[in-house]
């Protein structure tokens, strides 16, 4: 079950009207502290910074993406946070 939020107030020009989300660990009220994702139309994920529209979303294709998250889930990046 999906505990994200949705993101509102972030339409990045690179990638407009895409639906958002962010971990509902993120500040709620604002866009700071948060990074967004999105379902892009040609099924990649987007990785973007929603404090600022204007930097160009990175797009991962599924199986990058769930490398990644299997490395973090595993606290291979715990040492940079």
């Amino acid at each position: 079950m999906s505990n994200a939020v949705s993101v509102t107030n972030y339409d990045p020009p690179a990638l407009p009207g895409l639906a958002w989300i962010k971990s509902s660990k993120s500040n709620q009220q604002q866009l700071d502290d948060s990074i967004g994702l999105a379902v892009t139309p040609a099924g990649g994920t987007a990785i973007g910074i929603t404090t600022d529209p204007t930097q160009i979303p990175l797009i991962a294709t599924k199986a990058k993406l769930t490398a990644f998250l299997a490395g973090a889930k595993a606290g291979e990046f715990d040492h940079l946070v």
